[in-house]
């Protein structure tokens, strides 16, 4: 990390900065991965996100908690996602594009005078959740799909009813559902995030490295008493040269080893058990009841980290089997709600280097997607349309996406950027010594 990106971030965990998408893309010095087109796009990117959400939203994101005094729906973890947090695992030219997409999403709707982007600026700004920044980002991506292949393309039309929905695609009436990790998942993710945090703190100065299982889900003694543990074997493993074992309470095994990680080492998280399949059906079914004024409607929901999550026996089936799941547990509500043309559910969670071939499944009651999109995100996409097709509309949502990956660069040409993607990109940065953790 660079230095002054260190001392930046360490004022805003200390509270004496607000954190803004300049800290969040950070100092150009240290993106060595960028060409000098990409490190001019970074500064119209900052401009553009924050007059979009405005220079109060990010501070107010990700500090905000929830009304109950938990932080379950608020965006604490973009800031985890910065390409400046992200050079610490060697993410940071994807993390740096994930965010040119969302830029260039709302900067090509603004420059084609999309009806109704106003209207989803200021939703973005008054509501600071997680739900609603992943609503925003899907409603604006799924009209950039639309308006890329030349659909004429409203966000928030107004239904038959009254009231908004949320994206028309030529004849296609889209509403979204956000489905992400439920509770149990999220403290343990904050829970095993803050053990990573104490490992890295005990690798400093310390020519170590752990592998094997993070610890369950443990209470604040059980903690504890981990965390001195591993102080000890860390201390151990230091001052001996020799492997040391960590055991949980539930048997879960960590080791630290003299010396640097190998390529791929990694620890590995507990099991937490949910049925996410019955959560995406209430959510789903409720969607569909609010969409009965709209007419014929579709039903997209976007999967961030729900379904799709690992190690959920969901996410390692292929994609032939994900397909058929979701046709046998959404066809009954297809059949409940005869105005609902289709049910889509789509994430883009999974980050893959080198990214997989596209793949296409076509099965008896849905089609499945697999898309590589630049430049190490893979979007599955499965369409379950009613059995009564309607082809003009289930032909435009399959189309948009097949095409998902190039839109990127799509907009960027219309956006100045006749180049693409890997021209914002050095083609080998330089080596640079990378900062084990930013915060004291």
């Amino acid at each position: 990390m660079h230095p002054q990106d260190q001392e930046i971030w360490r004022a805003i965990y200390h509270g004496d900065r607000e954190i803004d998408w300049a800290a969040w893309f950070g100092q150009a010095d240290g993106a060595d991965y960028l060409s000098e087109a990409g490190h001019e796009l970074t500064a119209r990117a900052v401009a553009g996100l924050t007059e979009f959400f405005d220079s109060r939203w990010l501070p107010r994101a990700v500090t905000t908690p929830h009304t109950d005094g938990r932080a379950s729906d608020t965006v604490a973890g973009l800031g985890r996602h910065s390409p400046v947090l992200q050079i610490l695992n060697g993410s940071a030219k994807g993390a740096w594009v994930e965010a040119v997409r969302w830029w260039a999403a709302y900067a090509y709707l603004e420059e084609a005078g999309v009806p109704g982007l106003a209207s989803v600026r200021r939703d973005a700004r008054h509501d600071v959740t997680l739900s609603r920044f992943l609503h925003t980002q899907t409603q604006a991506r799924l009209a950039l799909m639309g308006a890329s292949r030349r659909f004429p393309v409203e966000l928030e039309p107004t239904k038959a009813t009254g009231g908004p929905g949320d994206v028309r695609i030529g004849p296609v009436f889209i509403e979204v559902v956000t489905f992400a990790e439920d509770q149990k998942l999220q403290d343990y993710e904050k829970f095993r995030q803050r053990c990573r945090v104490h490992l890295l703190r005990l690798d400093r100065k310390r020519d170590i490295y752990w592998e094997g299982d993070s610890p369950e889900l443990l209470n604040r003694d059980d903690l504890a008493d981990w965390e001195k543990q591993t102080e000890e074997a860390a201390e151990r493993c230091a001052s001996t040269g020799t492997a040391v074992e960590v055991v949980s309470g539930a048997g879960r095994r960590l080791t630290v080893r003299p010396g640097q990680a190998p390529e791929g080492t990694t620890l590995t998280g507990a099991t937490v058990e949910s049925d996410q399949g019955k959560r995406l059906l209430g959510k789903v079914r409720g969607k569909c009841a609010k969409t009965a004024g709209a007419g014929t409607a579709w039903i997209w929901v976007e999967d961030h980290s729900g379904l799709f999550h690992f190690p959920m026996p969901f996410a390692e089936m292929s994609l032939a089997a994900k397909t058929d799941a979701l046709a046998d547990l959404l066809g009954p509500v297809l059949d409940d709600y005869v105005h609902v043309a289709g049910i889509v559910v789509s994430n883009a969670a999974r980050r893959r280097l080198p990214l997989p071939p596209d793949e296409d499944s076509r099965r008896p009651h849905g089609q499945g997607f697999q898309r590589g999109l630049p430049i190490d995100r893979v979007r599955e996409t499965i369409v379950i349309p009613r059995k009564i097709l309607l082809p003009e509309q289930t032909s435009i949502i399959a189309r948009m996406c097949d095409t998902e990956a190039a839109w990127l660069d799509r907009a960027l040409e219309k956006l100045g950027i006749p180049g693409g993607v890997s021209s914002l990109l050095a083609a080998s940065p330089a080596p640079c010594r990378v900062s084990s953790l930013w915060m004291p």
